[in-house]
């Protein structure tokens, strides 16, 4: 089991990764999954995702829809902010210097 807060994930907004905030992406992944999915599992995930409030904990059979239509759906900046949660590596710092 896997955790995400859909609710504050922490993203980079550009490609060096200077500037990271944190989005409340649950609405329009949840719409990936809903618009993307098939059968009542993407139906009861988006459902999940979109009523989630903070870290929530994701099945096996859950985290593989999540990356599948991520990957397939997502533009680039949210699947590497996705697989960084994933692997409980979040951006360190918010608007680094040089």
């Amino acid at each position: 089991m896997k955790k995400i807060n859909f609710k504050q994930l922490l993203i980079a907004t550009d490609i060096t990764r200077k500037h990271c905030e944190n989005i409340d992406c649950r609405e329009n992944f949840a719409n990936v999954l809903y618009r993307n999915g098939n059968g009542i599992a993407s139906h009861a995930l988006a459902l999940k995702i979109y009523n989630s409030n903070e870290e929530t904990e994701y099945s096996d059979e859950e985290m593989s829809l999540i990356q599948e239509h991520a990957n397939a759906f997502c533009k680039p900046f949210f699947i590497d902010a996705l697989n960084r949660a994933i692997n409980n590596q979040p951006e360190e710092v918010t608007d680094k210097q040089e």
